[in-house]
């Protein structure tokens, strides 16, 4: 499929679950939406992150921030290097279980999706998606886990790669590293939102089986 079809196609998944996140936000039913991810973690460990790229609520929303930044070439803040450590992002992940758990047993009337969604888009409004996607969302915490070696994922062909390093800059959350034989994918950090392969000036990236 070519980077064109792949994008609209991505565009309208994107669009019908976020229409769906919306459906059941206004019937007050969020908590179906965990079925969808729990869906989306088993898919990681053959599909890799592709809940993260496609599905999920926050990326969508990432997207117009992202476009809107552009064009007024407003710069981000860069993640905090304190934060950069596997300790704050499981920190983050068992606060949110501890959360979870409260809320059930305390019987507290409360979104915690829908608030989550909100200081999201808050936190990317300040702060370069790495720092969400990477190190404060327990959802992708969970899903770097499961899709260390996926079946599918987004690869670099090294002997048409020219190590431009266009992929590397327009990656959201810093997956691709440039090595001494040219640029290489962290599938266990990748969105698989594409973006790459659609600015690759070689075509040298596609979503394919994993070696």
């Amino acid at each position: 499929m070519s980077s064109k079809k792949a994008a609209t196609l991505r565009v309208i998944v994107e669009v019908l679950f976020l229409a769906l996140f919306v459906f059941l936000l206004r019937n007050r039913d969020l908590q179906r939406w965990f079925l969808i991810f729990g869906v989306g973690l088993l898919g990681a460990l053959f599909l890799g992150r592709v809940y993260c790229g496609w599905i999920c609520p926050m990326e969508t929303l990432f997207r117009p921030i992202d476009w809107l930044y552009a064009k007024l070439r407003l710069k981000r803040l860069r993640t905090p290097a304190i934060f950069k450590n596997g300790v704050f992002r499981w920190t983050i992940l068992i606060l949110f279980v501890v959360l979870m758990i409260a809320v059930r047993v305390f019987k507290i009337k409360i979104n915690l999706l829908l608030y989550i969604t909100v200081f999201s888009v808050l936190v990317t409004l300040i702060f370069e998606e790495e720092f969400w996607h990477r190190y404060m969302c327990p959802f992708g915490t969970l899903l770097t886990f499961f899709s260390k070696k996926p079946f599918f994922g987004m690869k670099i062909d090294k002997p048409s790669c020219v190590s431009c390093g266009i992929c590397q800059k327009v990656c959201p959350v810093s997956a691709i590293e440039k090595e001494s034989d040219g640029m290489k994918i962290d599938n266990s950090e990748c969105l698989v939102c594409l973006k790459c392969k659609e600015k690759c000036p070689k075509l040298s990236i596609t979503y394919s089986r994993s070696e």
